[in-house]
């Protein structure tokens, strides 16, 4: 199989932990192309109509760009990309590959980061990094966001959380919650990993940008979504939910692995 020439940036994001704030900031930037959650067993918005509607990569012969495989699009657009002077960034979902029922076609989650499996395959070469939350914050928001999500367990949770934090154990990590402290330092920090394009412009700019899935797309504004600037979140630590995830013992390893002080 050929493998493409260019480089790309892949960070991985936990549902839940920032994500679309991060994929809107780093969007809004000239140079940047985000895939906004997409990942080999699936997607919200499938990656050859992001390329087509979103990220103007694909023009012409929509339909045998459809039907390449994950990979060989992943290869395609990396180096259409780079042609246009521009860094292919991938917002992995790697929910779908860790926890059960996130997604309705998809029941048996792998336990693996399948986008690296897929691009190892095409020799891609990548710059990696995390974007973590707190596993109390994520679940407390899984649960209270997602309607099909409110009777999963704590113990479910923890067991694919961890094996999460486990499987990008060796990337860098960017803590959601100090880039909400301090956009700026971490969101440079985040770039700097990716090996892709930076602008201080994008503490205002990311509000226009919205080629991307995600809570700002859902029915109710999230917290972060309604807020005309990026500012810190507070727990919602009266919850049961937060309660839950504070006292198992694979969600406080998961925070360890990420850097977290109990």
């Amino acid at each position: 199989m050929e493998s493409s020439k260019a480089e790309v940036s892949v960070y991985y994001c936990f549902a839940r932990s920032g994500g679309t704030l991060i994929n809107r900031c780093l969007g809004c930037i000239p140079g940047n192309v985000v895939l906004s959650e997409v990942n080999p067993m699936g997607s919200i918005v499938t990656v050859e109509s992001q390329a087509r509607d979103w990220l103007g990569l694909v023009a012409g012969a929509f339909e045998q760009f459809a039907a390449k495989s994950y990979g060989e699009k992943i290869s395609f657009l990396a180096d259409a990309a780079a042609a246009s002077g521009k860094r292919l960034i991938i917002r992995d979902w790697p929910a779908l590959n860790f926890l059960s029922g996130i997604h309705w076609n998809y029941f048996f989650p792998s336990g693996v980061l399948e986008q690296d499996f897929y691009l190892d395959r095409y020799s891609l070469q990548r710059h990696s990094a995390v974007v973590s939350r707190r596993s109390a914050s994520v679940y407390e928001s899984l649960k209270r966001s997602f309607p099909h999500l409110k009777e999963l367990s704590v113990d479910d949770f923890s067991s694919a959380y961890l094996a999460y934090a486990q499987a990008v154990a060796s990337f860098p990590v960017i803590h959601f919650e100090e880039f909400c402290e301090a956009p700026v330092r971490e969101f440079r920090r985040l770039c700097e990993a990716l090996r892709c394009s930076f602008s201080e412009d994008f503490v205002t700019a990311y509000k226009s940008f919205v080629n991307c899935t995600g809570d700002n797309n859902l029915a109710a504004s999230s917290r972060g979504d309604s807020s005309d600037r990026i500012l810190p979140l507070t727990d919602n630590r009266e919850t049961p939910a937060w309660g839950a995830a504070t006292r198992d013992e694979r969600c406080r390893e998961a925070d360890r692995i990420f850097g977290y002080v109990q």
